[in-house]
């Protein structure tokens, strides 16, 4: 039987049986392993497929890559018991196992009740929760409950029920009052660096800093039987001066931290706490913790899932900024890919028209990553179109842009970016460049010329003027202009893919298709990251002068 291990984000871990179809796993919901929250994925990420009897996995030309067995996936591979493929938070393994054989038959022997009464203890659930707190005789006041075990069986049953973490605080209390048969108390959880009070019962609480630090930092339980057998607590007023006689404290602890601080005292002079009180406030407080903190996981992950789902239709609006397809112009083919590292990204390209009827194009990049970036982004998108129809010149255009967007740039925030305009009657390229990295024109004959003249970055300064520069682009001659995403990104070494990578990239394929040679180049800067995140936005755009 073959099948997938899918271990999830959460540590959750299904089998998913291989049946005779192929099998994609992706964010897109026509996936049959689709995961629409993880942002980490590509639509369509990777695919398993059978072919000639064996298993293979194939990475789709995913945005952050896929692992086999920790190293990146370049080409399809055959899948042996125990291979791993990582995509994003998931974690699939392969395995050969064996069908589970069916279970032994089990057989219930005829009997009568009577035949097990001797020497048979009974007791239900029902009779155990329902068993009440014995009464003092002489002040009719309840004591104890009668075992530890009902106490805490009372306090799972209790905390099983789902409520919100503000509505459990109080409820948590309440019952370690009652376990130990306290007077009053009070709780504290931790919020960042301060203890933040959360429930308590009774007047004012002075807690002297000792205790608290040896709970909270030492994660120690104390008990004090009485206060007043204590010289150098009946002196201090950091303890409690309302007539305490026995106290108890304790932490909130999960396995790993201290949380928060639990303390109750009693003002009743026949009530001493004692150890098996403090064990059992301590168990309780353990269990009560790591149900906080359940709630508390619950809430973040819900949060998590909100904004990644925010995050997904701000990323699907933000795709309607970019062109849906390349332009058809005479005498010149331009296309553009795009990925942003984010889920939505600072990166921008355009195609438009100049007023005296130029082809234009925009590549631009946004200083900066994620949601801020590509609010800038859209804002960019708007200025581009409205005011290339206003102008004739690349320079005034950028310079419109920059006094434009300078008023709402905060000083950190500036967008780089290259203009260019096409004559198609005379071949002519009329271009700028603001702050953005060197385009390279690489002419039919296979030399290749940096164009990066221009002026600063757009928004900076409200009073930046630009220059604007002209080349002549023949039949076969290609410009690659690009975001520095793509030089930028790290290998595992620490090692930049780097212009030169770039450049002879691009030249050797200067006769190939120019969607091919795009995302040659995205594939390129993946398997340079050794699948490891983008480290920025990436995207590189394409012209070539053709006939016509």
């Amino acid at each position: 039987m073959n099948e997938l291990i899918i271990t999830h984000a959460d540590g959750t871990i299904r089998r998913l049986r291989l049946e005779d179809k192929p099998l994609t796993l992706g964010r897109g919901p026509t996936c049959e392993l689709s995961f629409p929250d993880d942002p980490g994925l590509s639509r369509r990420h990777l695919t398993f497929e059978l072919d000639g009897g064996k298993w293979k996995v194939r990475d789709l030309g995913s945005t952050n890559g896929t692992l086999f067995n920790g190293v990146a996936l370049t080409s399809q591979q055959t899948l042996r018991p125990g291979d791993k493929v990582g995509a994003s938070q998931i974690t699939l393994e392969y395995s050969e196992g064996k069908p589970v054989s069916s279970p032994r038959t089990v057989v219930f022997d005829p009997g009568k009740v009577d035949e097990y009464s001797s020497g048979t203890v009974s007791v239900s659930l029902e009779q155990l929760l329902a068993t009440k707190p014995p009464t003092d005789p002489n002040t009719g006041e309840p004591k104890q409950w009668v075992t530890p075990l009902q106490a805490l069986m009372r306090v799972g049953r209790e905390l099983a029920q789902r409520r919100k973490l503000e509505e459990l605080f109080p409820v948590i209390l309440e019952l370690s009052l009652e376990a130990v048969n306290a007077e009053r108390g009070v709780l504290l959880v931790l919020e960042g660096d301060e203890l933040v009070l959360k429930a308590s019962r009774g007047g004012e609480f002075r807690i002297s800093t000792v205790i608290r630090d040896r709970v909270m930092n030492d994660r120690q339980s104390i008990l004090i039987q009485s206060v007043a057998e204590v010289p150098d607590l009946n002196k201090r007023k950091s303890i409690v001066l309302q007539g305490v006689r026995s106290l108890m404290a304790v932490p909130l602890q999960t396995d790993e931290q201290s949380i928060g601080l639990l303390y109750v005292d009693s003002q009743n002079f026949l009530r001493r706490f004692g150890q098996d009180d403090l064990n059992l406030l301590t168990v309780m407080s353990n269990v009560a913790a790591i149900r906080i903190e359940r709630e508390r996981l619950a809430l973040i992950e819900q949060a998590q899932r909100v904004q990644a789902a925010e995050l997904q239709q701000a990323a699907e609006i933000q795709q309607r900024h970019l062109p849906v397809a390349s332009p058809n112009w005479r005498g010149l083919e331009i296309v553009a890919r795009h990925s942003a590292c984010r889920g939505v990204g600072g990166d921008y390209y355009g195609y438009f028209h100049f007023a005296d009827g130029r082809y234009g194009f925009v590549l631009g990049d946004v200083a900066g990553k994620g949601m801020p970036a590509a609010l800038m982004m859209m804002s960019l998108h708007a200025r581009v179109h409205a005011m290339a129809e206003a102008t004739s010149s690349v320079c005034e255009f950028v310079g419109k842009l920059n006094r434009s967007m300078h008023p709402t740039c905060a000083p950190n925030r500036f967008v780089t970016m290259f203009v260019g305009a096409f004559d198609p009657a005379t071949g002519e390229l009329t271009y700028t460049s603001a702050g953005h990295n060197p385009s390279l024109l690489i002419r039919a004959n296979g030399s290749v010329q940096e164009l990066g003249e221009g002026g600063m970055f757009v928004g900076l300064m409200s009073h930046l003027t630009y220059t604007e520069h002209k080349v002549s682009l023949h039949e076969g001659d290609t410009l690659v202009m690009y975001s520095d995403g793509i030089t930028e990104q790290e290998n595992r070494a620490g090692e930049e893919f780097g212009m030169g990578r770039l450049t002879g990239m691009t030249a050797s394929r200067a006769t190939l298709p120019l969607l091919e040679t795009a995302d040659t180049v995205l594939r390129a800067v993946s398997d340079w990251a050794q699948g490891e995140p983008a480290s920025d936005d990436q995207t590189v755009m394409i012209v070539r002068r053709c006939s016509g």
